[in-house]
């Protein structure tokens, strides 16, 4: 059988290193490509087909729930793992919601292991560590500050960006302006991720974006 091919994203070299050390000792693993951004990481994954992918959980500012889609829909069969150091589980949820198939913690104990399982199996994996209850249930993981931090749908990845850009203070017409978008697009946009976020205003988004270490 030929080895499976694994594509690693990640703005980190040292991350990278690690995973092509692991991987060159697994003779039904191999290496296909490194990228590290995000144009670069779709590039790959539609011209090189991978069978899986192995994700920074944060790549260039953009959590995983932005990207999963993407590299899914240019590679449906490749498997997405999220690869994280965060302590804080809820954007690994909502990665895995956003279409990821898996999750481990960056310190290698369990990436090959993800890997084979997924492949394999073909269902997901989520590393022990970051198995909660609450997180089962689709309820709230806790905050740094004991607080459950809140569960959120996963957003588009233009809701994404007009969510940073809230974040920056900017008003309706300079995102509009931004983004070549007409300015009834960007409320239409607003008060999409604020439903998906479940408040009711700029503030309140921001505030529950933060908690859930969406920005």
């Amino acid at each position: 059988m030929s080895p499976r091919r694994i594509l690693v994203v990640d703005d980190h070299p040292v991350v990278i290193d690690g995973v092509r050390t692991l991987l060159a000792d697994c003779p039904d693993l191999e290496l296909a490509g490194e990228a590290g951004e995000l144009a670069t990481a779709l590039r790959l994954t539609g011209e090189l087909q991978p069978d899986a992918v192995i994700l920074d959980l944060r790549l260039q500012g953009r959590f995983a729930p932005e990207t999963a889609g993407s590299l899914k829909a240019a590679a449906p069969r490749a498997k997405v793992l999220v690869h994280t150091s965060s302590e804080q589980n809820e954007p690994v949820y909502a990665a895995l919601r956003a279409g990821a198939d898996g999750a481990v913690f960056k310190d290698g104990r369990d990436l090959l292991p993800a890997l084979r399982a997924l492949l394999d199996g073909g269902r997901r994996y989520l590393d022990p560590r970051l198995r909660t209850d609450q997180g089962a249930r689709r309820a709230s993981v806790p905050g740094p500050d004991g607080v459950g931090a809140p569960v959120v749908d996963p957003l588009s990845p233009r809701e994404y960006d007009i969510l940073r850009a809230l974040a920056l203070g900017r008003s309706t017409r300079e995102i509009a302006t931004e983004f070549y978008l007409a300015e009834s697009t960007v409320r239409g946009y607003t008060k999409g991720l604020l439903t998906k976020l479940g408040v009711r205003n700029r503030i309140e988004a921001l505030a529950v974006a933060r908690r859930a270490q969406l920005i």
